[in-house]
């Protein structure tokens, strides 16, 4: 089976809507439904552009009338030091300090009758913990994230990975989520997505889909638990040439 999936991250009242509405006309011309990732109570800095008044009761609801797969991405989408040099919404607070960030997240989108259905973190930090809040919570039908090739279970809670970003054939088989940052997206980078997804429309289906045609109780090989460990080897020695 090979499946793809297009995830669009940062949706938020202050996002690039030019942008973000070319990255929907897109999608709409090939019927592709994907998963957006809703920035529950957006602080960060980084989206300046002009607020949409309606982006809630329009633009949010205008998504999930289409069949989009809603996701909570975080709650303040604002990041704190933690160790190995990263930045994290989440990875070092306790257990009760992220149930409450992912409370408060999903009551604020719950508020705009914003219904996730999904959760995925900031910059694809995260711990166990957070894994451990998701599940517990009951709030979230799966994480987009991970690495693997098919999505899978883990702590009682199903992922579907993302291994890379960019959209490109990979191997003849497999389940890959492709982020798109639409607030960022050049025109090269739609039509490099417009050409990919032309000749490989097929693939694409929606999570509830897919969600029919895996196994929700699959756990990770030996060879798939080696794939994030592999690609942060490649990631550091690439900045230490830089």
């Amino acid at each position: 089976m090979l499946r793809y999936i297009i995830r669009l991250d940062d949706a938020t009242p202050k996002m690039n809507h030019e942008s973000w509405n070319a990255v929907e006309k897109l999608l709409d011309k090939y019927d592709v439904k994907p998963i957006v990732g809703v920035i529950p109570d957006s602080h960060d800095t980084l989206f300046k552009w002009e607020e949409d008044p309606h982006f809630w009761d329009e633009t949010v609801q205008r998504w999930q009338n289409k069949g989009w797969t809603i996701a909570q991405h975080g709650y303040h989408h604002v990041y704190h030091d933690c160790p190995n040099n990263r930045r994290s919404e989440f990875i070092g607070l306790n257990y009760d300090e992220q149930k409450k960030l992912i409370d408060k997240g999903h009551e604020a989108l719950l508020s705009h009758n914003c219904r996730p259905t999904c959760f995925f973190a900031p910059a694809h930090s995260f711990d166990d913990i957070t894994v451990d809040v998701c599940r517990d919570s009951g709030y979230f039908d799966f994480i987009s994230d991970g690495y693997a090739l098919y999505p899978y279970e883990e702590r009682e809670m199903l992922f579907f990975p993302s291994i890379f970003d960019t959209p490109h054939k990979i191997l003849p088989y497999g389940v890959y989520t492709f982020i798109m940052h639409p607030s960022f997206t050049s025109s090269e980078d739609l039509k490099y997505f417009d050409s990919f997804i032309s000749k490989n429309k097929e693939y694409f289906k929606p999570v509830p889909e897919i969600m029919n045609e895996i196994s929700r109780y699959r756990k990770r090989s030996a060879l798939e638990k080696t794939i994030g460990p592999s690609i942060s080897a490649v990631r550091k020695i690439r900045d230490l040439i830089k």
